[in-house]
């Protein structure tokens, strides 16, 4: 099973809450995953929606709360698409489906939502909720966070992003595509606060514990990462040094370099790749890690003819 797919199972046995949320999220399933269709009996507005168990809570909503029956249609999987269940709203229900704010006086689509009656918290998250249910869409938790829920048109897009903003997730965009308009985010921690507004407590456990294990790994390989690449540093700058040490010895010779930039000279040919730290513990006395930088410094410019010209 998919993780949208649990997701859905689990909105669809969570409690509905008030009658107001129980309202609105009937009228956010109706509103995203329905249409009006032209059938044999004449207009109906169907909804077509993917899970058994969130077509069963929508028919339960539309019969308690708008006297609505309709019958729910199994369609079997074919090619790529898997099974779908529609509820046809029939001509008879014209007044409810105006009552849910799809159809107009005029018995036509109504192309925006009313955002009053989604001014409340909760009633924003049970909006969200049906959405979800409806025409959501989440990424697996493994994989780059992503949620996306399907909009009939742009003013439902904006109204559904002005919702998920506020059920956690401000980073929402809707945006229009081939097959129609999308409200999507791709935030982690902001998925995670949508799904625990909207009710989905095991999925948001799930999803949150999958999100910081993910973030920790990150972390761990941009630190193995950093401190490889300071390893790779540190062994080119040790190379370059002995390099410059060996061609200030050819030129000059032993004698001409003087005694202290000669016993770091030794120190850091008999030990290659140790740290400035250590080098300069192996003098006798020790010095510090800045002296010994200072007088690798001056071994290099030694090597390039200037430096021992200027100290004579």
């Amino acid at each position: 099973m998919s993780f949208t797919a649990r997701v859905r199972e689990e909105l669809a046995h969570a409690p509905s809450g008030r009658r107001c949320c129980h309202t609105v999220e009937t009228l956010a399933m109706v509103r995203l995953a329905g249409a009006l269709h032209l059938t044999d009996a004449g207009p109906a507005w169907v909804v077509d929606v993917g899970d058994g168990a969130v077509a069963r809570r929508l028919r339960a909503g539309l019969t308690e709360l708008f006297d609505i029956r309709p019958d729910v249609e199994v369609h079997r999987r074919t090619g790529l698409h898997g099974q779908r269940y529609r509820l046809p709203v029939r001509a008879p229900a014209r007044t409810q489906l105006q009552r849910l704010g799809v159809l107009d006086s005029r018995g036509r689509p109504v192309e925006t939502l009313d955002p009053a009656a989604m001014q409340e918290p909760h009633d924003a998250a049970a909006f969200v909720r049906g959405a979800i249910m409806a025409s959501g869409s989440i990424s697996d938790p493994r994989r780059p966070p992503h949620l996306e829920i399907r909009a009939p048109n742009g003013a439902t897009a904006e109204v559904v992003r002005s919702l998920l903003m506020r059920c956690g997730a401000p980073g929402a965009r809707s945006a229009v595509r081939d097959d129609g308009w999308r409200v999507v985010t791709k935030s982690g921690e902001a998925i995670g606060a949508v799904l625990a507004h909207a009710g989905a407590h095991a999925a948001f456990l799930t999803w949150d514990g999958e999100r910081l294990r993910r973030e920790l790994r990150g972390e761990a390989n941009r630190a193995t990462n950093a401190d490889q690449a300071n390893l790779v540093r540190a062994a080119g700058a040790a190379a370059r040094q002995v390099a410059a040490i060996e061609k200030a010895v050819r030129q000059l010779g032993w004698e001409h370099i003087p005694d202290d930039l000669r016993t770091t000279a030794l120190v850091r040919l008999a030990n290659p790749q140790a740290p400035l730290g250590d080098l300069g513990a192996l003098h006798d006395p020790p010095v510090g890690k800045a002296t010994v930088h200072r007088r690798l410094a001056r071994l290099a410019e030694l090597a390039e003819g200037d430096a021992f010209e200027a100290d004579r």
